[in-house]
């Protein structure tokens, strides 16, 4: 590919919110903090950046090559990828999506205190997995997986196969709550990428866009 076609980067980051009532949802911690640094540093870098941001996430500086789209459910934030997608080069999917969402959709209105409850849950579509079947060969895709650290290698190279991603970023379950990060990157092609241990996000996000190319086997 020609490096100078790849400039469009859509990015997401923060947590979906999977909605039980009216005021309550599924959530997880995600702050979205490694996500908007990653589209800043793309858009320093002379990207043309797209970020898919979760609600209650850390907002992303300004910058005039970064525009940032909001996202709330799981359904909503693959709604807007499958928009997005085919007008990008690059997908950095470094939000935390939902696992689980309600089985018969949101319950109308507000559940009293009192009431007993009980939900029931299915899973949520596997989004960057459907994502990557649909890629053309000028399109790239980097993954985030956040694990156990006694899982870390196994579960993140099964899902760099499963998903058929271009490389994934496996992080111990640690980051979510962290500044910095420890992390190893898997890619398609076999090669392993170990980037120094507890690294401040911000620094953490540069060094991935200054070796995007690299990361991905654009050429």
């Amino acid at each position: 590919m020609n490096r100078v076609n790849l400039t469009r980067i859509l990015i997401t980051a923060g947590a979906t919110q999977e909605p039980i009532d009216g005021v309550r949802f599924i959530g997880n911690r995600s702050s979205g903090q490694l996500g908007v640094a990653l589209a800043l540093s793309s858009a320093v870098a002379g990207y043309e950046v797209t970020l898919l941001l979760g609600a209650n996430s850390t907002q992303p500086t300004f910058h005039p090559r970064l525009r940032t789209v909001p996202f709330s459910s799981t359904r909503d934030l693959k709604a807007k990828l499958l928009e997005l997608w085919p007008t990008h080069h690059i997908l950095i999917m470094a939000a935390a999506v939902a696992d689980f969402t309600l089985k018969n959709g949101q319950i109308e209105g507000k559940i009293r205190r009192g009431d007993a409850l009980q939900i029931d849950l299915i899973p949520t579509d596997d989004i960057v997995s459907g994502l990557a079947q649909t890629s053309r060969t000028d399109q790239r895709i980097l993954a985030f997986a956040l694990e156990n650290p006694e899982d870390l290698v196994t579960s993140a190279q099964e899902k760099l196969k499963r998903k058929n991603v271009d490389a994934i970023v496996a992080n111990p379950l640690a980051t979510m709550h962290a500044n910095t990060i420890s992390a190893e990157i898997f890619c398609k092609d076999g090669r392993h990428i170990s980037p120094s241990h507890n690294m401040p996000k911000p620094q953490f996000a540069d060094w991935i866009i200054d070796r995007l190319d690299e990361i991905l086997n654009i050429t």
